[in-house]
C-alpha cells in the first residue's frame, strides 16, 4: 500500500514512464511502462518521508528524490544499467519538507522547501 503520492519521469517515444512512491514500509518502489505493459513494483530502499520527486533526461539517465527520515535530501539514480545507491545531496539543507526536480538540457535543477521556511536550489548535473 502506497504512504505518498506517486512521482512520474517519462522518456522515449513510446510513452516510457517510471514512477515512484513510499509504501508503508517506508522505502522508494518503482515500477515502469516500457510502452506495452507496465512492470510490477521493485523496492529501492532507504527510509523515507514526504513524496518523492523525479526526472528523466532519456532511458539511461533517470532520477530520483527523497527526504530521509531523519530530515536529510537523498539522490538516487539510474544509470543506464543499474539503480546508483542512495547518496545525501551535498549542501542540501536539513529537514526539508519537500523536494521537485527537473532536467533542463545537460543540468538537473533541484529544489527543496527547507524547515526555515525558504525555497533552496541546486544544479546537480
Amino acid at each position: 500500500m502506497l504512504r505518498t503520492g506517486a512521482a512520474a519521469a517519462a522518456w522515449g517515444t513510446t510513452g516510457e514512464t517510471e514512477v515512484f512512491a513510499i509504501h508503508d514500509d517506508g522505502q522508494v518502489w518503482d515500477r515502469y511502462w516500457d510502452g506495452k505493459s507496465w512492470h510490477a513494483w521493485e523496492s529501492l530502499g532507504g527510509a523515507f518521508t514526504g513524496q518523492p520527486a523525479a526526472a528523466a533526461r532519456h532511458a539511461g539517465r533517470i532520477d530520483v528524490f527523497a527526504i530521509g527520515t531523519d530530515g536529510l535530501l537523498r539522490h538516487r539514480w539510474w544509470d543506464g544499467k543499474r539503480w546508483v545507491d542512495w547518496r545525501d545531496v551535498p549542501d542540501a539543507p536539513r529537514g526539508c519538507h519537500a523536494v521537485a526536480c527537473a532536467w533542463s538540457g545537460a543540468r538537473l535543477d533541484v529544489f527543496v522547501w527547507a524547515a526555515d521556511g525558504g525555497l533552496h536550489y541546486a544544479d546537480l548535473a
